[in-house]
């Protein structure tokens, strides 16, 4: 994802000479430090915030999806991927086919004409 430059000069503001350092992580990880210090974003901020942990949950959710089916190719045992994601082994179709699917059940657009 790409690094939003309004954020950027916020964490600048924040961190005021240690911001060199925190702008090298990813915006997500320096976001929560800043948080963490004490520091409360403005709405703009939060607004691309929530963007990008939506951005993030979808590319998490596919990149999960893939890995199974990769895993499978490889000749893993469904075990095996099972524990290493955290999911039952007799689950991971269906968690793999959730997670393909989950960007309908998050985005807000969709949330939104289910009201």
């Amino acid at each position: 994802m790409d690094r939003s430059a309004r954020v950027d000069a916020w964490l600048e503001e924040v961190f005021g000479e240690e911001s060199a350092v925190m702008l090298k992580p990813n915006q997500l990880v320096a976001l929560n430090f800043a948080v963490q210090r004490g520091a409360v974003p403005p709405d703009d901020v939060m607004e691309i915030w929530f963007h990008e942990i939506f951005g993030a949950r979808i590319v998490a959710a596919q990149s999960e999806a893939a890995f199974i089916d990769a895993a499978r190719a490889k000749g893993w045992a469904d075990e095996q991927v099972g524990e290493m994601l955290m999911v039952e082994p007799d689950r991971l179709d269906e968690h793999r086919d959730e997670q393909r699917m989950i960007h309908l059940k998050i985005h807000p657009a969709v949330r939104r004409r289910q009201d």
